[in-house]
């Protein structure tokens, strides 16, 4: 019998790294009992002493780790090449479609049915059962985009899944919404927007409890590019307006960073690239606030768009990822951009922060 009290004991517990976890639930019935209930798992994955990892998405499908920290640090990085990928993942072109609390969902480009949920740190992953979605017969092409979040009232996990149709190849281009729970294991439809999506605007746009994209609408007889915010838990919809400037944006893209809605604006008569927060999201003061101005010294492309990943530990600098190609630390006081070189990575085709955790992916 333990000495040391359950409340203080568990404490203890929820500081450890999920290697650790895993160790101690071999050791007792107790603590298997302590470690794998829901409490804990939720007191675990709000410990201030959070482990983070920087996950690499490669071009050739390998998918590489490396630790926050190091990164700042200024040490040597130490890069770690993920070898237990899901099995419907590997051979083959994987598209990461976000995280959520550890959870990653990733998606077979190839076959855009093909979706899986995997906690890397447990190295547990379920395959999306995706034989109950109708897909129309006469489509002669297809295109998914699939993001993971967090229905908290509910306390359930869900994936929501754009499906883009194009029923004839010069025709007008249709999509649907559907959801999957995870509580329920199920898919079911939604109801659509009435406006386009644009699959260019979507990174890993879930904050709030909600995803967005923007839509080009037809408001007081203009066209104007809106963004639309779909609830995870009522699964209803609001329309977000983008931040306002003298110079036309000519490309948006959203994002977000450390669960705060982000969206990266490029202007290129003048040159800039702007980073934008949605502060005080759903509220009655909610804003706009402008992080990062800058004119980047290299070649700047219509296009171009800079995705925050993470705060530094000290808050005063921010981890971006410049046109999937660079990865640096822009500092918010100098307002200068150091780019971060990894031995062994030369390109990749995402990045993003995944922390350990012990949810589980309990279907």
């Amino acid at each position: 019998m333990s000495l040391i009290p359950n409340e203080i004991l568990t404490n203890i517990f929820s500081r450890l790294p999920v290697k650790s976890l895993l160790r101690l639930k071999c050791l007792s019935k107790f603590w298997l009992a302590q470690i794998s209930s829901p409490s804990f798992i939720k007191m675990h994955l709000t410990s201030p002493v959070q482990t983070k990892n920087l996950l690499l998405f490669l071009e050739n499908q390998d998918i590489f780790q490396v630790d926050f920290d190091s990164l700042e640090d200024g040490s040597v990085v130490q890069l770690a090449e993920v070898d237990y990928i899901p099995l419907i993942c590997s051979h083959a072109e994987v598209e990461f479609c976000g995280s959520c609390d550890g959870l990653i969902c990733m998606a077979n480009a190839k076959n855009a049915d093909y979706v899986v949920l995997w906690n890397p740190s447990t190295r547990e992953c379920f395959n999306l059962d995706s034989t109950c979605i109708d897909n129309p017969d006469d489509a002669v092409s297809k295109e998914c985009v699939y993001r993971l979040g967090y229905d908290k009232i509910n306390d359930d996990y869900k994936v929501v899944r754009l499906a883009f149709y194009l029923k004839e190849y010069f025709g007008k281009p249709d999509y649907e919404v559907k959801v999957y729970s995870m509580k329920t294991d199920s898919w079911h439809t939604s109801e659509k927007f009435p406006y386009y999506p644009s699959t260019e605007s979507i990174g890993n746009s879930v904050a709030g409890g909600a995803m967005h994209w923007i839509s080009d609408m037809k408001l007081d007889s203009q066209n104007k590019r809106m963004i639309v915010a779909f609830d995870f838990r009522t699964e209803k919809y609001r329309v977000i307006s983008p931040p306002e400037s003298q110079d036309p944006y000519d490309c948006l893209f959203l994002d977000n960073l450390e669960g705060c809605l982000s969206i990266s604006c490029s202007c290129y008569l003048s040159l800039t690239m702007d980073l934008f927060l949605l502060k005080e999201y759903g509220g009655e003061n909610e804003h706009w606030s402008k992080l990062i101005t800058w004119s980047p010294t290299f070649s700047f492309q219509v296009q171009s768009t800079m995705v925050p990943i993470a705060y530094s530990k000290c808050g005063k600098k921010v981890l971006l990822n410049l046109d999937d190609e660079r990865l640096g630390w822009y500092n918010l006081e100098e307002k200068t951009f150091e780019e971060i070189r990894i031995h062994g990575i030369e390109e990749f085709i995402e990045a993003d922060i995944c922390v350990e955790s012990l949810v589980c992916i309990d279907v």
